[in-house]
């Protein structure tokens, strides 16, 4: 087997991600029709999992990294929380305080509405989420411990900060990567999507470049996403981008930048696309992606067929 590993690090990037393994997950169903499925390799995106009495789980072997606020219901783990609850009940340490108590408590996330094709009623990228994914995949990123500015995560800069301060020791290469990593039996590479600019394109730089030091001859495919169109881009957002994609030239084998493409309508004259509405522009973005996913599961390609032919110019 060769397998793959993929990061997906910001919100424009996971809303491209959930996009695609919800047709990677539809492809690999379809598969499993022995009527009309085509072989597939689906430990090249996925692992494995015994459940017992000749029944198997497929999983994405993912990691997904977003700010506290971003995951939506998957940030909650409503079961975790009442486990906690349990161990930690709220009067505990009581008897200690003799005053007044006041409880504050984030209101939970619910469910956008995802039945609008349109997407208008999405509000994060886990509503329009089919797929089933390992628990370990969840990183919530936060860097408000490091002061309010870092917290916002808005430049490349801050993002890196955050990466040094917070995930920047040896631990983010350990955990669930490492379970995923080990649990390969011939480690193709990396398929790595990031937003294009902003704190987790500082974050994903930083990050990659220690994948690198740990699997120096790993190939690394890099998808830069973007949520706007590149001329729509602000001073500020050029310039974050143009610094990591300098940064990550020492770290990628291949970078893909990703925007909305300008004359979506000329592009595609049946296809209606809101430039406005990010579920609909993040899901034109993923065929993309998932047009070589497909040359990657059908064993059509490798990782390293793909980055040598995005960089035989």
């Amino acid at each position: 087997m060769k397998e793959i590993i993929t990061l997906q690090l910001g919100e424009s990037a996971n809303y491209v991600g959930t996009h695609f393994w919800n047709l990677q997950q539809r492809q690999v169903s379809a598969a499993s029709d022995e009527s009309t499925g085509e072989p597939l390799a689906t430990e090249v995106f996925y692992s494995s999992s015994d459940l017992g009495r000749g029944r198997e789980t497929h999983r994405p072997r993912v990691l997904i990294f977003d700010k506290v606020g971003n995951f939506g219901l998957l940030g909650q783990q409503p079961e975790h929380s009442e486990q906690k609850q349990q161990q930690q009940p709220e009067d505990a340490g009581l008897e200690l305080w003799g005053g007044e108590t006041e409880v504050y408590r984030q209101p939970l996330y619910t469910r956008g509405d995802a039945s609008d094709p349109t997407g208008h009623g999405v509000r994060f990228w886990s509503d329009f989420s089919e797929v089933d994914f390992d628990g370990r995949s969840m990183s919530s990123v936060s860097g408000v411990e490091f002061g309010n500015s870092l917290g916002e995560m808005m430049t490349f800069q801050e993002g890196s900060d955050v990466f040094a301060g917070e995930n920047g020791r040896s631990e983010v290469l350990e955990g669930a990567f490492r379970v995923f990593a080990e649990a390969c039996d011939q480690l193709q590479g990396f398929q790595v999507l990031a937003d294009a600019c902003g704190g987790f394109a500082g974050f994903g730089a930083a990050l990659m470049g220690k994948i690198r030091d740990e699997y120096p001859k790993a190939g690394i495919l890099l998808y830069s996403v973007g949520d706007s169109r590149a001329r729509d881009l602000g001073s500020a957002h050029v310039i974050d981008a143009a610094v990591a994609m300098a940064t990550n030239l020492d770290s990628v084998s291949a970078s893909v930048p990703m925007f909305v493409p300008a004359g979506l309508a000329k592009l595609r004259p049946a296809v209606q696309v809101d430039e406005s509405v990010r579920f609909q522009t993040s899901a034109f973005m993923a065929l993309s992606v998932a047009q070589w996913g497909h040359c990657l599961l059908s064993r059509a390609r490798s990782l390293d067929d793909l980055i040598s032919q995005a960089t035989q110019q």
